[in-house]
């Protein structure tokens, strides 16, 4: 049975305020773009951990926010040089067609050599999820989250301007320090780490296969103001 759960990203009067505005104006929704993120993951003492990074304030979407390396497709990733092999794998994970896949699967390669310096190939990385950004969102994307182990022969570092800070950590700390307001993070990158946090090692986590079922919080109007609700795989 699916799990409802309910967010408001900023949980107080700005999002509430945002949320009555968009409705009022006809509640017209952007067209998602194409965007990929990606879980680099490594086995630690305690168990799994993942290498997030801290989205600059000055960011147009997401400022402030601790997210997973990632951005959204570019034109030019349709036609990226690829073994074709490596992609028709991920496509099977994804259950899409292989020139479907083709630019997501690009734009996660591309995104994490340049946000923090790591070569991967692309026939290491596990779909984990889809999410859509909520129709009220001014900046939408149509996200794939893939997993990948992190290569024992790299080192992760911010190497992009669109991030101030990055660290490693397991699951369960990085969710405490979100609920306790240290650490900013979006219900797709919760929902995530909650996932991750079940696993006692990487092998595990990679070899399971969760449904991949686009996920759109929707907004909804209570007696305490406006939520997004959202219905998990």
């Amino acid at each position: 049975m699916p799990v409802i759960r309910h967010f408001g990203f900023d949980r107080g009067e700005a999002f509430h305020r945002a949320a009555a505005a968009w409705v009022e104006a006809g509640s017209v929704a952007a067209e998602p773009r194409l965007a990929a993120t990606v879980l680099l993951v490594r086995d630690g003492a305690a168990g799994p951990e993942v290498f997030v990074q801290q989205r600059a304030a000055t960011m147009a979407f997401a400022p402030s926010m601790v997210v997973f390396p990632g951005g959204r497709v570019d034109p030019t990733d349709a036609a990226a040089g690829l073994p074709e092999a490596e992609v028709r794998e991920v496509a099977d994970l994804m259950g899409v067609e292989a020139e479907r896949a083709w630019p997501l699967v690009a734009a996660a390669v591309r995104e994490v050599e340049e946000e923090c310096g790591v070569r991967l190939a692309p026939g290491v990385l596990v779909p984990r999820g889809r999410w859509l950004t909520p129709k009220l969102e001014p900046r939408r994307y149509d996200t794939w989250f893939f997993a990948a182990r992190m290569p024992d022969d790299q080192v992760a570092k911010g190497t992009t301007s669109e991030t101030t800070a990055e660290r490693w950590g397991h699951p369960v700390e990085l969710l405490r320090l979100g609920e306790s307001g240290e650490l900013r993070l979006m219900p797709p990158t919760m929902f995530m780490l909650e996932a991750l946090a079940r696993f006692d090692a990487v092998e595990a986590y990679l070899t399971d296969r969760p449904s991949v079922a686009l996920v759109e919080p929707i907004l909804v109007e209570g007696p305490d103001g406006y939520a997004l609700e959202t219905t998990l795989p």
